[in-house]
């Protein structure tokens, strides 16, 4: 998927959070939440660098290996100084996901 599509979605569920007051959110959280687009660097290796009706899953090594960075995800949800970048790994899995169904690639 785009990546100023994942940094929208990334900054809306940092804004949506940021509204409820239930976390003490810092400059340092919004960080975390945009390093996870840190993720998409493995396009770099790839030729072409970005290629529409190609399966990131299948394709790039760091989304090859889905699975681990789903475990680490969730549990960097439960340690609160790194939760941000799980959700934010989370949320980049899920809408490449969504992008692979969408497109059925």
């Amino acid at each position: 998927m785009i990546t100023p599509i994942h940094i929208t979605f990334n900054l809306g569920i940092y804004f949506f959070i940021s509204k409820m007051n239930v976390l003490g959110l810092d400059e340092i959280d919004l960080l975390l939440i945009l390093s996870s687009e840190l993720i998409d660097l493995d396009h770099f290796f790839s030729k072409p660098i970005f290629n529409a009706n190609r399966n990131s899953f299948k394709t790039h090594f760091l989304h090859k290996n889905w699975k681990i960075i789903l475990l680490i995800s969730i549990l960097l949800l439960f340690c609160k100084p790194l939760m941000f970048l799980g959700v934010g790994l989370l949320s980049h899995l899920l809408l490449d996901y969504i992008y692979n169904k969408i497109y059925k690639i």
